[in-house]
């Protein structure tokens, strides 16, 4: 079977960009294609479950298919916009079959802990570049420094391509000119290197490259990023490491923060235990909900994030952030006490085990936000089947032109 074209119909939205079809009783995931297609493809690998392919003609396009505008992004190239192909409302109903299916395949049935996978639709937001839907809003990147400007790697080819234009980033960033010759200063080797590019909100853009920030070629500059984020109509300021973590879409922490708070009710006196705090953008704010008379312990692995959390949330002597190893057995320990839980793991999500720790807790409400379909799934369910109702599930489209998708669920 590996090496034969087939015709396939697209008959799911699989995880991590793929489709899913069906040849001779077999599974077979598919790039580059949209629900609903018909393509032919060849089978290159097999998988443990099915066999993966790659398209070689549509035979039957999607009304939802378009030109990808960057096709050095496209599947048959780098994948860094691999939903480049689809219209942008297509795209979020493509992430909301994906998420469905996810949560069915992790064992979440309708009506457990008052949820159905058919609750989850992904909604828009605003444009970061109102001339490039689904484009320029990245205020995070990372390219590889070429001999002369920089550029990415194409598995399929073998080498890096330079690149002219980088269609995901922020505007804010073009005032580094990295795809000329302004910083090939910085290539003191014929190999290819990682850089950073970073477009803060309330400082300037920075170029970071073999332990070094820079503002423009040769000015070095102070490895730190400032932010500003408003929630109710105040601006809550954030101090962190110019690599340290932070969203990547250009209005990602606002419309989390309004998501998070809107999923809970917070009120003055409450206790709040924020995981994976990150430099605290969920902290600081439930700092002034929960005011004086409460208590906010934020908890993140990072030393360094952790650092600048205990910076960020300076004003508040009722939160403190530790740093500490996340798991089930520190969040059993960590969480008792807790009205509200706020948890934003990485990719990887909580894992079953601590996601059931946290579901027995004695908090009265706990919210979820995961960047990644398949962890949420199995993190949610874990999260029902110990018993907690789900009462919020929003999904927001923060990553567009990738399969990727932000999700906030909240339980009681």
């Amino acid at each position: 079977m590996i090496g034969s074209a087939v015709d396939l119909e697209i008959t799911d939205v699989a995880f991590g960009g793929e489709f899913v079809a069906r040849h001779e009783a077999e599974l077979v995931f598919v790039r580059g294609t949209i629900l609903g297609e018909k393509v032919r493809a060849r089978i290159t690998h097999k998988r443990k479950r099915g066999y993966l392919a790659t398209v070689e003609e549509i035979l039957r396009p999607s009304p939802a298919r378009i030109e990808h505008p960057w096709p050095l992004g496209s599947v048959a190239q780098t994948g860094a916009a691999n939903y480049g192909h689809i219209e942008l409302t297509a795209q979020r109903a493509m992430k909301a079959h994906m998420l469905r299916r996810e949560l069915k395949l992790a064992g979440l049935t309708s009506g457990l802990g008052g949820a159905s996978p058919e609750m989850f639709t992904v909604d828009p937001v605003p444009e970061a570049d109102p001339a490039a839907p689904g484009w320029r809003y990245r205020t995070r990147i990372w390219v590889d420094k070429l001999a002369t400007g920089v550029g990415m790697y194409v598995p399929n080819l073998g080498k890096h391509v330079p690149l002219t234009e980088i269609p995901l980033a922020s505007r804010r960033l073009e005032a580094l000119q990295v795809c000329g010759n302004a910083w090939d200063a910085l290539a003191t080797t014929t190999e290819p290197f990682h850089v950073q590019l970073v477009a803060p909100s309330a400082s300037p853009p920075l170029l970071l490259a073999n332990g070094q920030a820079f503002s423009a070629p040769g000015q070095p500059a102070a490895p730190v990023v400032r932010e500003v984020v408003e929630f109710q109509g105040e601006k809550f300021w954030y101090e962190l490491a110019a690599d340290g973590f932070w969203q990547v879409h250009e209005y990602a922490p606002a419309l989390l923060v309004a998501s998070v708070f809107d999923a809970v009710s917070v009120t003055p006196g409450d206790t709040l235990v924020d995981l994976y705090s990150g430099a605290g953008l969920f902290s600081q704010v439930a700092a002034e909900l929960v005011g004086p008379a409460g208590k906010v312990r934020a908890y993140e692995g990072n030393e360094l994030a952790t650092r600048a959390a205990r910076k960020n949330l300076a004003a508040y002597p009722w939160a403190e952030a530790y740093a500490l190893t996340l798991d089930a057995q520190t969040i059993a320990e960590i969480v008792p006490g807790a009205d509200i839980v706020i948890a934003d793991p990485p990719r990887a999500g909580l894992g079953a085990q601590a996601a059931t720790e946290l579901a027995r807790s004695s908090a009265t409400q706990i919210v979820l936000v995961s960047c990644d379909a398949r962890s949420m799934a199995r993190d949610v369910t874990a999260i029902l089947q110990a018993g907690r109702q789900l009462t919020y599930a929003h999904a927001l489209d923060i990553f567009p032109n990738t399969h990727f998708v932000e999700t906030v669920c909240a339980f009681v």
